[in-house]
């Protein structure tokens, strides 16, 4: 059974879900997943409609990519992402996207995680090698 692989990204960097796409299609047969993202906007209808689209989406992920831009690691909905895919036993891997100088979302700092080249050929190495851990 293919692993689900929850991609987080900031709404401002939508795209990153097609970048993402792309290096899976490109690397058919590599990449050993399906991509899930957060999609449906449902901020209108204020944070326990986020969260609850969030829980909805994450649940069950056995791995948890982080896309780091500039400002991620100071995003709420980024760090409760994290939250939620520690607490879900996710395994963790960071990206940060190219010429930006942001930081991990702050619920990583002290918690285990691989760091990946933004290229498909790491990408691929690190989550083809991430096992789901046992619930926290």
């Amino acid at each position: 059974m293919a692993k689900k692989i929850f991609v987080s990204y900031n709404f401002n960097d939508k795209e990153v879900v097609h970048t993402v796409q792309s290096m899976m299609q490109s690397n058919q047969g590599k990449i050993q997943g399906k991509l899930v993202f957060v999609e449906n906007d449902v901020s209108h209808e204020g944070t326990n409609a986020i969260d609850r689209e969030i829980r909805r989406v994450i649940y069950g992920c056995d791995v948890a990519l982080f896309v780091v831009g500039n400002n991620n690691h100071n995003s709420p909905w980024i760090n409760r992402e994290a939250e939620l895919a520690i607490s879900n036993g996710a395994c963790i891997v960071v990206s940060k996207l190219p010429k930006t100088n942001g930081g991990i979302p702050n619920a990583l700092i002290h918690h285990h995680y691989y760091e990946a080249n933004w290229s498909s050929n790491d990408l691929s190495y690190h989550l083809n090698r991430c096992k789901k851990n046992k619930k926290v």
